[in-house]
């Protein structure tokens, strides 16, 4: 038993030595801490704000489409050498006949366009210039278009701007609101993780004096058997009971070098760092309102947004499905100015007038009711997503409910906790100075003991799930209702 003694106190104390040497660096920090440098440093926020940032670009994008854009295209040179049929004039008669040519042709356009949103249209200007050379002696040939006015309008057909109108702006409030619940997941994890070491720090104090009452009490009980004072079995006991503190303070120490990793990798840091947690008895102790809680998940929560788009993008479809059932028709026109010389002074002189108007129509007369099935699987689709939803608000508001009112449940139970480890070590001191003088067996000794190290870690997890939900309630709602106002965010500094 001694050998065995011995061979625990030396792997606990290289233990100890290996985590002394492979840290570098000692922080001390309280709750509040871990979650500010998780906010700042953590991989999840980095990528919330990823996130975030490509949701902003894409609202940009879709900003920057009702304004006007400006293109230039170019057809620097298109060299054309084969033989082309060509129809000529012979003695009153159309003839074909087939002639090489040998051409050069080249051109350059601008081009300014504004999209209309109300009506789905486009408004054009353009302006072009070309030159043709005909490479067997005839001369060059430019042309030129000063301005030429213009707009497409589809008068049927599906307009997507005015879907856009509705759904892009939704989408942008639902990636701000997005962002803040992202965030509070990091805070959640971040309470997590915090907890976890706290408990596995917890447990290496509470193992650490294990093992010294423990000792001293084999020790004593050593004393007390050879005086014939107690039997074998109490002083086997009271060695095994040491011996297995001296394991599980083993056990504890690994476990706490994990949940420090852990911690580490999650805050960011790549050097060993070693954190001493400090775990605060202090909590903000209010209750919700669940009627008010709900109000505010309603109005801040990302996924009651999401359901409103859902329905939009479900209405969309369906729109677009019966506009492409029925016949479209396109109006087209178009004033401008138009040129043509052989050089370029020329082409700009006393341009003549271009107009052009068509209407073009697409009628669907026979597809074997392809439209028709469509229109009918985008309203199913539709009445799906309805349903979705509907049950989704039930989930979403039941959810709220049971957060609230477990998180309101907590304060009382983490006094009860509280209280419980009060008493627990009371009565194993107690216990503890009765089997010193003999009052009391190994037994009751042991169940003290037990009861103790129970109630330590009984009261820490309560302490953990008091902020597990209050970082739930605040994540649900985004309203923080300690300080009794909604969460925010500066999104302009997201953006730097």
């Amino acid at each position: 038993m001694k050998s065995v003694y011995a061979v625990l106190l030396s792997l606990s104390c290289l233990l100890s030595v290996q985590s002394y040497g492979q840290s570098q660096e000692i922080k001390t920090l309280i709750l509040e801490e871990v979650i500010t440098i998780a906010q700042n440093n953590s991989v999840e926020a980095i990528l919330a704000r990823h996130r975030f940032n490509n949701s902003y670009w894409s609202y940009r994008s879709y900003k920057a489409s009702y304004l006007p854009s400006i293109s230039m295209n170019a057809d620097l040179v298109d060299f054309n050498r084969s033989i082309v049929k060509n129809n000529i004039l012979v003695g009153g008669e159309w003839v074909e006949q087939y002639a090489p040519t040998n051409r050069l042709n080249s051109s350059i356009s601008m081009q300014l366009m504004q999209n209309i949103p109300i009506t789905g249209g486009r408004i054009f200007v353009n302006s072009e210039l070309g030159r043709l050379d005909l490479l067997n002696d005839d001369p060059a040939t430019m042309m030129s278009t000063p301005i030429s006015v213009g707009f497409r309008q589809p008068l049927f057909s599906y307009n997507e701007f005015k879907w856009e109108r509705k759904i892009e702006p939704m989408k942008y409030e639902e990636a701000k609101k997005q962002f803040l619940t992202s965030m509070e997941d990091v805070n959640l994890k971040a309470c997590r993780l915090f907890f976890d070491m706290a408990l596995a720090q917890m447990n290496l104090r509470t193992s650490t004096l294990n093992v010294a009452n423990n000792d001293t009490l084999y020790r004593i009980a050593n004393g007390r058997f050879e005086l014939g004072m107690i039997d074998q079995g109490d002083l086997m006991q009271m060695e095994l009971n040491f011996l297995n503190s001296t394991d599980n303070q083993t056990k504890s120490k690994l476990d706490l070098e994990v949940k420090r990793a852990r911690l580490r990798i999650f805050l960011g840091y790549t050097d060993i760092v070693d954190f001493e947690l400090i775990t605060s008895k202090d909590v903000p102790g209010f209750g919700v309102d669940v009627e008010k809680a709900m109000n505010y998940a309603r109005d801040n929560n990302p996924q009651m947004l999401s359901m409103e788009r859902q329905l939009l993008e479900a209405n969309q479809s369906l729109a677009q499905a019966k506009a492409n059932a029925r016949f479209n028709a396109d109006l087209v026109a178009s004033y401008g100015l138009t040129q043509r010389a052989s050089d370029f002074a020329g082409v700009y002189k006393n341009p003549q007038e271009s107009q052009r108007v068509s209407v073009g129509v697409s009628v669907p007369i026979l597809d074997w009711g392809m439209r028709k099935g469509k229109v009918k699987m985008a309203e199913s689709s539709r009445d799906v997503v309805l349903l979705s939803v509907q049950q989704q608000k039930i989930d979403f508001d039941q959810g709220i409910y049971l957060d609230v009112m477990q998180f309101n449940m907590q304060s009382d139970q983490l006094a009860l906790a509280a209280k419980k480890d009060t008493i627990s070590q009371t009565r194993y001191d107690i216990t503890k100075q009765k089997f010193l003088i003999g009052k009391v067996d190994v037994l009751k000794l042991n169940d003290a003991l037990n009861s103790k190290d129970a109630a330590i870690i009984n009261y820490m997890q309560a302490l953990r799930t008091y902020w597990d939900y209050y970082y739930n309630v605040r994540k649900t709602t985004l309203f923080d209702f300690e300080r009794n106002q909604a969460l925010e965010q500066d999104y302009d500094d997201l953006l730097k």
